[in-house]
C-alpha cells in the first residue's frame, strides 16, 4: 500500500492560484500551458510534477500550487514566470493511476493514520509525480 520515504525534487514550475473546488480543472490547464512553454528547458526528467500548498485553516477556499517537471539540477536562467522548487522531505507515497487519484488520496491518509504518523501539511507541500 504506502510506504514513508525521503524524496528529494528538483523541479522547474510556474506559480498558481485558484479555488480548491475548482483544481480538478485548474491544474491540468495550467500544466498543459506550462508544456508548452518548457519544451526545451535543459536537465529535464521528462517528468511531469504538481506541487500543492495545503490549506492553513478549515476556511480557506483559495490555494497556491506550482506545475511543472522535474530536472537533474538546478536550472538559472529561466523564463519569466517560471522558477526553481527544491523539496527534500519525508513524504507517504502510494502509486496508482490517475483515474483513481481520488481512491489513491483515501488509501493513503487512511495508511498514514494507521502507521501512526500525522500529516505534517502545515510545513510540507502535496506532491504529484505524473509517470508515463
Amino acid at each position: 500500500m504506502g510506504k514513508l520515504v525521503l524524496k528529494d525534487f528538483k523541479a522547474v514550475v510556474t506559480r498558481n492560484r485558484g479555488l480548491f473546488k475548482d483544481y480538478a480543472k485548474l491544474v491540468p490547464n495550467a500544466a498543459r500551458h506550462f508544456l508548452e512553454r518548457a519544451k526545451d528547458l535543459p536537465n529535464s526528467m521528462g517528468i511531469e510534477v504538481s506541487i500543492y500548498e495545503p490549506p492553513t485553516n478549515p476556511n480557506q477556499l483559495e490555494g497556491i500550487f506550482y506545475v511543472g517537471i522535474l530536472v537533474n539540477s538546478e536550472i538559472v536562467n529561466l523564463p519569466d514566470g517560471m522558477e526553481y522548487k527544491h523539496i527534500l522531505q519525508h513524504y507517504a507515497v502510494i502509486k496508482g493511476k490517475i483515474t483513481e487519484i481520488g481512491n489513491l488520496y483515501s488509501r493513503i491518509d487512511q495508511w498514514i493514520v494507521e502507521q501512526g504518523y500525522k500529516r505534517d501539511t502545515a510545513e510540507h507541500c502535496i506532491i504529484e509525480v505524473y509517470y508515463l
